[in-house]
């Protein structure tokens, strides 16, 4: 059963097959990691973290998590003091890969 805001398996089973760039699931070596922010007071838990390859894999990330409604943070350098590039239970989507546009 999927809770409110948490990214369902079937879109994360589907940002594997139309992503060009990585997805890691919660039970993926490197999952602890890929999830981590600078502040280590933040331990959140994202249901999966997505690391586009360009700006289409960005925009069917968002594409998916919108049909799913799930929540969506997004992450850049994981610099922010409050957290906010990560989130519990819905999809990263973890810029820091991309270096231009």
């Amino acid at each position: 059963m999927q809770t409110s805001g948490s990214v369902s398996r079937k879109t994360v089973d589907a940002l594997t097959d139309q992503l060009r760039g990585e997805v890691i699931r919660p039970e993926d070596a490197g999952y602890d990691e890929a999830r981590a922010v600078h502040n280590g007071s933040i331990d959140r838990r994202p249901g999966a973290i997505a690391r586009p390859a360009d700006v289409a894999d960005v925009m069917t990330a968002i594409r998916l998590a919108r049909e799913d409604d799930a929540l969506v943070s997004v992450r850049s350098g994981g610099h922010n003091g409050a957290g906010l590039g990560v989130n519990d239970g819905g999809l990263v989507i973890d810029m820091s890969s991309m270096r231009g546009i």
